[in-house]
């Protein structure tokens, strides 16, 4: 397969995480890869190189999710670069947990919401318009919004506007071709992840996971590049929870 005729994603928040794992999954299979990154350009680079190294392409993006602007200029710069855009992993986010309704302020809600719901959104908006024909879209959501918890009062719900969104989008769209589902993942050993959460706790929502361990970055990796795949195309609309069978 040659450059030309690549298949084009597009991953916000690559560059670290989650994201991270999928931009280097997706250029395995083939997959010419734009990263979007926010804040740190070295990691981003790192994303970039690691899949050069191994013979695929990639290019770097910058920009904040929170800015409808931004994302705009985002989805413009990509399609200029590659000529096109055909995956779109909507994938960036960001944690507040622990922290009580009672406790919640206006600039917290602001904050989370501004980028998991506001910027999920835009980014879902801006896939509908430039995906092509018969491409996949995909939002990363958190099983927080399924199974929500004491602490999550203000994380869980700005998680769990984007499923909602994506059925809808999923019948806006099925006319061209273009599956749009959700992944759920479960607790995941992420930098976020490992920032927000002791490392007693990580301990014991491990323990309490039926496989026994917390789920990896490319756990759910595996999950996007199957739906983005020939062989995910019949799947269109849905919530797949990874999660290795835990309820947190």
């Amino acid at each position: 397969m040659t450059a030309s005729t690549k298949k084009v994603a597009l991953i916000t928040g690559a560059a670290t995480g989650i994201g991270r794992s999928i931009a280097i999954r997706l250029a395995q299979d083939g997959i010419a890869v734009a990263v979007n990154f926010m804040g740190n350009p070295q990691q981003a680079d790192e994303v970039v190189n690691e899949i050069k190294e191994a013979g695929g392409s990639a290019i770097r993006f910058q920009a904040d999710v929170s800015s409808v602007a931004e994302i705009t200029k985002l989805f413009n710069d990509v399609t200029i670069a590659f000529g096109g855009i055909d995956i779109v992993v909507a994938n960036a986010g960001i944690a507040v947990m622990g922290i009580p309704i009672a406790d919640v302020t206006e600039a917290d809600f602001d904050r989370i919401n501004a980028v998991n719901y506001k910027g999920t959104y835009f980014v879902l908006q801006q896939a509908a318009k430039h995906v092509r024909n018969g491409g996949r879209i995909i939002q990363i959501s958190s099983t927080s919004s399924l199974y929500p918890a004491a602490g999550l009062g203000i994380y869980a719900p700005s998680k769990a506007a984007g499923k909602v969104v994506t059925e809808i989008l999923a019948q806006e769209l099925g006319h061209r071709q273009i599956s749009v589902n959700s992944v759920f993942p479960g607790p995941t050993k992420t930098p976020l992840m490992e920032k927000e959460v002791s490392k007693e706790e990580l301990g014991r929502i491990g323990q309490a996971m039926t496989l026994g361990r917390m789920g990896e970055p490319e756990d759910i990796a595996g999950v996007v590049a199957f739906l983005a795949s020939p062989a995910g195309a019949w799947v269109n609309g849905q919530q797949i929870i990874v999660n290795g069978g835990g309820r947190v």
